[in-house]
């Protein structure tokens, strides 16, 4: 099929669906072809939105749009071999309609949620970076995320997020050369890895869900429990604690978008503008669903407050059980 689609064509589709299947539950990164031609294998196919063909054989096929228009970027949507057999089986829910809108939401995610910028080694890296935090931190499904750790549970997504920051603050050999982005990426992944190292401390993922971490109530189980009273007090500070490291987190997040925007991609969550904090249970605002832009100040005035509270806590039940 690509045969009959000229290069520019090709080139046009690729480049604006950033080479990922263009079906917003998927979007995996996709390969065109291996350099050895005589092993040839494409996993990203170019799909006609309308038929390549004027007849009721070719999927959507029966159309006003002239034959020779049927080859060019826009009557094209890039897409995994997967979701092309998906929605040329089933034309009545995949009409050409859709497609247009499942093309144009794709390329206007990739304007706002990829990177752009000259390629260079040192961007390569940078870019990389930056891509792949957006992917594991989920900050295009951000405000589930959030209204859920707000009330300190957290999906799995996130905890598998904090294991590859650990992983890439000890790997990333940085280039140097812009090292305002370089201190925004470390010290957003520093804050969060903090905060879900924190918040791990006291949760688990038990049944019946174990697509979540939460608070271990464990102890609730015990009866009697002799150091009820205790654990119930430790878990409330450290739930308190939670709030603000995610809250620090944020700071810090808005920090890192504001440098991509600046030295990447000026589209970069744009339309979303800063992240917040989302408590619609009102859990740290007297019950009232509050939506709050944290500020650094307050923040680390705070977190200095709980730790002090933690420490005199476990200093004053250390006597206690002595």
């Amino acid at each position: 099929m690509s045969s009959t689609i000229n290069s520019k064509e090709q080139k046009i589709l690729w480049g604006r669906a950033a080479a990922r299947c263009s079906m917003s539950d998927c979007r995996r990164k996709l390969t065109f072809d291996k350099s050895n031609v005589t092993e040839s294998i494409t996993l990203g196919e170019m799909c006609h939105i309308v038929g390549e063909k004027n007849n009721a054989k070719s999927p959507r096929g029966l159309s006003k749009l002239p034959i020779d228009e049927r080859n060019k970027y826009s009557n094209l949507i890039l897409l995994c071999s997967h979701h092309h057999k998906i929605i040329d089986k089933d034309e009545d829910n995949w009409p050409i309609e859709v497609l247009h809108n499942i093309k144009d939401e794709h390329e206007l995610w990739v304007e706002e949620s990829l990177t752009s910028t000259t390629i260079t080694p040192e961007t390569i890296v940078y870019s990389n970076i930056i891509d792949n935090l957006n992917s594991y931190l989920k900050l295009d499904k951000y405000n589930w995320y959030i209204g859920n750790a707000v009330r300190n549970i957290i999906h799995n997504d996130l905890i598998d997020a904090g294991d590859y920051i650990e992983e890439r603050l000890l790997a990333i050999d940085w280039p140097g050369t812009d090292k305002e982005l370089e201190k925004s990426i470390t010290v957003l992944m520093e804050s969060f890895s903090k905060y879900i190292n924190h918040f791990l401390k006291h949760a688990s993922n038990s049944a019946p869900d174990y697509e979540f971490y939460r608070e271990d109530t464990d102890y609730k189980q015990i009866y009697p429990n002799p150091n009820y009273h205790y654990i119930s007090q430790r878990n409330m500070l450290w739930a308190k604690k939670n709030f603000f490291l995610l809250s620090d987190y944020i700071i810090n997040l808005n920090s890192f978008v504001k440098n991509v925007r600046r030295n990447f991609n000026p589209l970069f969550h744009l339309k979303r503008g800063k992240f917040l904090i989302i408590d619609d249970f009102g859990m740290y605002h007297g019950g009232v669903s509050t939506i709050v832009l944290p500020l650094k100040k307050d923040v680390d005035e705070w977190l200095d407050k709980i730790d002090l509270e933690i420490e005199s806590f476990e200093a004053e039940n250390k006597k206690d059980r002595c």
